[in-house]
This record gives C-alpha cells, structure tokens and sequence, in this order.
C-alpha cells in the first residue's frame, strides 16, 4: 500500500506536525494507530518517567538497610535495594490480577505499579558506586548517570570507558577532564566541546588530535598553539604560564573563547559517517530521522540516545530492534511501550521485566511468557485476551500510546523533562503534571565563595569539612534558573584529588547548577532548515553556496554554519 505524508494536531501541544509515508508502514507493521501527540510531545511524555539526577536516602521496604534510591521517602508505594528485589523474598505473581473489562487498561497498570515493589536504583556490576544510576561496570564513581565502565568519575553522565573526569557530560575513553562536553580519547583538559585525541588542550573546541592547544578551533593535528596561532615550544609555555587559574580569569576566557569561535564555520551537525540521516550528534546512522546523540543506528526517527537500535520509531535510552515507544531498555525486540526492560521479545506495556516473551502490562517479570498484569495464562488464553485488550484499548485511544504523564512514577521536576521540556512550577501544574516540593534546606554555611582559595594550590585538605554557599542563591533571577539548586554543598577528598590534578580551583556552584550551565551549552534536540551559509568561490560554487540541510544552529544563532562539504575545505 502507498502512503501519503499526513499533517495532524498534536493534541497535546496543539501544534502541526507531519506523520510520513515510511511512518505509516512502521506502524502498519507494529500493528498500531498513527501517533496523537507530535514527536517532541511523545518525547517529553517517555522523559517524564525517567529520573536521573535525584537521588534520595531511604530505608529499603524489605530488609531495612538504608540505602540510596531514585524513589524518595515522599514515594508511597515499596522500595528494594538490589539484593533484595533480586533475590526471592517476593514474588511479582502475588501481585497479578485479573484483567477488569470495566476499566482502562491504564486505570490497571497504575494499580498495579503503585503495588508492586520498584528497584531503588537502576545500577549493577559497580563496585563502591552508590549514588549512580541507569549506569554499570563502574567502580569508584559518585553521582554519575547513563555510565559504563567509568572508574573514578563523578557529576557526569554518558562517561563511558573514561577515568578521572569531573562535570563531563559525554566523555568516552578519556581521562583527567573536567567540564567537557562531547569528547573522546582526551587527556587532561578542561572546557572542550567536540575535541578528539587531544592532550594538554585546555578552552577549545572541534579539536582532533591536538596536542598542547589553548583556546583552539577546528584544528587538526597541531601542537603548541594559542588562540590558532602557531608558536614555538618555548613560546607557548611562556603563554600558559601567564595564565592565572582563578575564576575570574577562567570565566574572562571561557568568553575570549566563545567570541573568537564565531569568526569560524561550524558545520551544520556533529557526527560522521551517517548515510541519509538528519539529527545532531550522529555516527553510523542510516536512514534515520530526527535522531539525537545516536550511533550504529539503522532506519530509526524521534528517537534519542539510541545505540545498536534498528527499525524503530520513538526510542531513548535503548539498544533495541523493531520496537515502539521505548525508554532505558537494553536488547529487546517486536514491544511496544517498554520501560527499563532488558531481553524481552514481543511485549506490550512491561516495565522492569526481563528475560522474557509474550508479556503484556507486566511489572517485575522475570524469566517467564505468556503473562498479563502479573498473571500467568496458557498460550492459547494469552492471545485470546490479549486482542481483547488491544481492541478495548483501541476503542479508549490507548493502544499504542506511551503510559501517560498521570502515572509517572516521579514528579516534573524529578524526571528528564525538566531538562529538555523545562515548567515553572506552576505551569507544570495547569499541565495536570506533579511536581515535588524539596524539603527546605537549611544548611549551616561555613564558607562564602569569597572566602574560597583563589587557586587549587591554596587550597586545604580541610576544605571537605566545610559547607560552601553556592553562587546561584544570589540573585532571585539565579534562583528563577537554577530551579535545582540545593544552595550549598560540600567537596569530598577525591573530588580535590581531581581538582589538584588538572589545576583547576574548587567550583563556585553546586553540582546540579554546574550541570544546568552544561546544558545551555549543546544545541537543542531540534532542527531547523536552513542554508549553508559559505560564499567562497574556491568551495566549488560560484556566490553563495546552494547546500540546504536540517540543523540544530537556530536561524537566529550567530555562528557561522556550512554545509559538509565548505566545512571540511576550512578546517586547519
């Protein structure tokens, strides 16, 4: 059958948004209707039942231990360390049910979620890691996210296979960095964006294989450079030298750094090797859509953070194949509407089930098939009441629609959302979303950061004992922004080990406001049409050049964005 693309309203949002031909046959294949909220909306509501950040201290509901957990005291339903809901001191079948045609299906699921036991964090294999999540394999780590294989690494997230990096958000195989976005197999350094094979480079970006650089753009394989100009050995340790690690200093840089950046062309997207894709921060992708920090992907569109994923649509955080409106699952295939599931082939609105098959509004499943709510059925009685299901929810608009925001298991402010769909508290609230009132904090604030040492080399072993303000609660505008903010904070021994290595001095804000500032710093999940913008006659074209492309560079950016092609004709 041949599609035709087709313009809806999104009734969320209540904005246009197109569903495409190729679109159409996916959902003809999962056996689904066409989407009611538009890709940004869809996206939004998988976020919102995603914590990442917010971690809370609380008695385990089975053993007692205290422990740390993603599901605060403020969380009414039970709560299990990993021992304990690994183990089998209970069963996820005492809480199955039978399926009541008189209700929603997702009236159901939500009795059922507020009753069966939640994993305190989703983290294994980490050796004294306490306080990370949807993370594993890493050892010595604190408060680090979406992690493996990290060893002593704290307040970052995506630091894969990396050691040593302080406010890292997407370091891979690098070691030493701190506040470093998007980089891979670096060496100490500080402040990079989108650097590669680079050592002793401090205050660049689009660096590759660069060696003792400082406030660098796009070069490639230089040595001993400041600001793009070329000196000798001698001369450039003279450079460094004069520079005072201070936070005045670091913060007139960081802002020499940005200026001198815009006299350069930034190419239209970050990635490589991609075949008939559009997104930002892309590699190995084919035909893929509206993809957003995404690798090794194949014919997949709206999805984010999706690696090894193919033939699917709607997906975050996942490694999966020919599935539908999945968040944090690993290696399942032929489901829809998944939530922190691993293993699990050809199941239907299941959140943390594993190892298994034919499942479909289960919570808590391991190893088994053929199960609704929690209860176990004959082959021949599940798919019997399974088409009842779908055709109930078919009639009630459901089937085939993510578990509603009503449901999440966390307020607004506590899921992703927050990050990448930012609410006041109170338009959150006119949404019909929770929202989560912190407890007020009253710290005892030892240390002002006026009476911070200036430098690293100043600085005390005694430090870790004080509590420090945090600079955001200055201004009622800072604490408007930093909407996390948790006002003062301490460092820990390991954390000034760090800070002493790479030279840098103690921050001046807490670490969920250091995180917010990293934030503003990438693109947006959003694309724009847009032209390039090159006029150099060498670049194979006469005036202007004609390349049209689908960026995350708003029209109103003031970088200087190239197509591919003019880019690489620039870069040193």
């Amino acid at each position: 059958m041949e599609y035709q693309s087709e313009n809806k309203i999104c009734q969320n949002c209540k904005n246009d948004f197109t569903i495409e031909p190729d679109d159409f046959s996916f959902y003809e294949k999962m056996k689904v209707p066409a989407p009611t909220f538009c890709p940004d909306c869809r996206y939004q509501r998988r976020l919102i039942n995603r914590n990442e950040w917010n971690f809370y201290r609380r008695d385990c509901s089975l053993c007692n231990k205290n422990i740390v957990s993603i599901h605060g005291e403020h969380y009414a339903g039970p709560v299990y360390c990993r021992a304990c809901w690994q183990g089998d001191g209970w069963d996820p079948f005492l809480y199955g049910r039978d399926y009541d045609f008189s209700k929603t299906f997702f009236e159901q699921y939500a009795l059922l979620q507020a009753d069966v036991p939640r994993l305190a964090l989703v983290s294994e294999n980490s050796v004294n890691s306490e306080y990370t999540n949807q993370s594993q394999n890493n050892k010595n780590c604190y408060f680090i996210v979406a992690s493996d294989l990290a060893e002593d690494c704290m307040y970052g997230n995506w630091n894969n296979k990396s050691k040593e990096c302080i406010d890292c958000y997407m370091s891979e195989k690098c070691e030493l960095l701190y506040e470093s976005i998007n980089c891979r197999q670096c060496y100490r350094g500080a402040y990079l964006m989108n650097c590669y094979d680079c050592t002793n480079c401090f205050f660049s970006q689009d660096c590759v294989g660069c060696l003792d650089c400082f406030g660098c753009f796009g070069l490639r394989k230089k040595q001993y450079c400041f600001f793009n100009e070329q000196f000798t050995k001698e001369e450039y340790k003279t450079k460094i030298e004069q520079f005072s690690w201070d936070h005045f200093s670091i913060t007139k840089m960081n802002n020499s750094a940005k200026e001198f950046f815009l006299q350069f062309p930034h190419k239209y997207f970050h990635g490589t090797n991609n075949v008939e894709s559009t997104g930002d921060y892309i590699e190995h992708c084919g035909q893929s859509r509206l993809v957003f920090n995404c690798r090794h992907n194949k014919d997949i569109q709206y999805s984010q953070d999706a690696w090894h994923c193919e033939d699917c649509l709607d997906v975050t955080e996942a490694l999966v194949d020919t599935s539908y409106e999945i968040q944090g699952c690993a290696t399942c295939s032929r489901s829809v509407a998944l939530r922190s599931c691993w293993d699990d082939t050809d199941c239907y609105y299941c959140d943390l089930s594993f190892t298994s098959n034919d499942l479909f509004g289960c919570i808590g499943v391991r190893s088994k098939k053929y199960c609704i709510l929690n209860k176990q059925y004959s082959k021949e009685e599940y798919l019997i009441l399974k088409q009842k299901i779908i055709k109930q929810m078919t009639e009630n608009k459901e089937w085939g629609e993510y578990t509603p925001a009503s449901i999440s298991l966390f307020a607004y402010n506590e899921s992703v959302a927050q990050e990448y769909f930012p609410l006041t508290k109170e338009d959150a609230i006119a949404k019909g979303y929770a929202w989560y009132d912190h407890p007020e904090r009253n710290y005892k604030i030892t240390k002002t950061v006026e009476e911070l040492p200036l430098v690293i080399g100043q600085t005390l072993d005694s430090i870790t004992s004080e509590v420090i303000e945090c600079v955001s609660t200055r201004t009622e505008e800072d604490r408007e922004i930093y909407t996390d903010c948790t006002t003062a904070f301490r460092v820990t021994p390991e954390e000034v080990i760090l800070y002493r290595k790479i030279g840098v001095p103690l921050p001046y804000k807490c670490s969920p406001c250091r995180r917010q500032d990293r934030f503003k710093l990438r693109n947006p999940r959003k694309l724009w049409h847009r032209s390039c913008m090159c006029t150099h006659e060498t670049h194979d074209h006469t005036g202007n050049c004609l390349n049209e492309f689908e960026t995350s560079y708003a029209p109103d950016r003031p970088e200087i964005v190239y197509c591919e092609k003019c880019y690489q004709q620039e870069v040193m």
